[in-house]
């Protein structure tokens, strides 16, 4: 059948519309989807028919965050632990009452403890939850080196055996040698 242009593209009164709509709501995106289209769909309808691109509303797309969070609210955000888990387990939640996005979060921070140990889980926090995009930089790189240096001394193990053998038996012999001279006097 082929590709078939949008209402938009060809009715300059619907474009007219999404773009009445786009400035209603702050946000071509959010016209796109409140119409069942691509917002490149609009911008190309926009363009073509001469209306240019309609301004930004931070407000509105402020309001349009708020509306949407209050629709998630509804709906747990994190699976709920099961409650014969929460029964063979109290030692691993907290003491307080929390909500069950809490409780989750309490117990799989308790896992990678477990299992990653600390100083893997600090690393990871440190690398995925940094403030400042240079510190989260800092950490991949410090990852980066630290496992290259890691690396080198893993190259270097055996010769580093090698030569602690070679200490250790020339060691075991000096003493020996030591007694037999203070025998001999």
């Amino acid at each position: 059948m082929g590709w078939q242009p949008s209402r938009f593209l060809t009715d300059r009164a619907e474009a007219e519309r999404a773009f009445q709509l786009a400035q209603q709501l702050g946000s071509v995106n959010a016209a796109a989807a409140e119409l069942g289209t691509t917002w490149p769909s609009l911008r190309k309808a926009f363009t073509r028919h001469g209306l240019g691109m309609p301004a930004r509303n931070p407000e509105a797309a402020r309001q349009r965050a708020i509306a949407a969070a209050r629709q998630r609210t509804g709906q747990p955000a994190t699976p709920s632990l099961d409650p014969a888990f929460v029964a063979l387990n109290p030692g691993a939640l907290p003491a307080r009452e929390r909500s069950p996005a809490e409780l989750y979060q309490w117990v799989r921070r308790d896992e990678q403890y477990a299992t990653l140990g600390a100083n893997v889980v600090v690393e990871l926090y440190s690398e995925s939850h940094a403030h400042k995009p240079t510190t989260r930089a800092w950490a991949i790189i410090r990852r980066a080196d630290r496992n290259h240096r890691l690396a080198g001394q893993r190259a270097s193990r055996p010769e580093r055996r090698h030569a602690d053998r070679a200490d250790r038996t020339s060691r075991s012999h000096q003493p020996q040698e030591r007694e037999t001279v203070a025998d001999a006097r």
